[in-house]
């Protein structure tokens, strides 16, 4: 039997969780989400990869989910 992944969201998350601090091209599994379209994207390679969540600007954070998919 195949087991699922396990997904966290960032914005779920506690302020002061590991995940939100550390800079989002250290996150493995790390996937964006657009809350408005069906836009997916690995933010590694993006502008943003060495901000943390916590830094990230509001429209970042309102408009793109940041989901961790961990295997069981």
């Amino acid at each position: 039997m195949e087991k699922k992944a396990e997904t966290m969201k960032l914005h779920e998350l506690e302020p002061d969780h590991r995940l939100r601090n550390i800079p989002i091209k250290s996150i493995e599994g790390l996937r964006i989400h657009c809350r408005n379209t069906i836009y997916k994207a690995k933010p590694a390679t993006w502008k943003i990869k060495n901000d943390t969540f916590n830094r990230l600007g509001e429209s970042w954070r309102t408009n793109f989910d940041f989901i961790v998919e961990e295997p069981k």
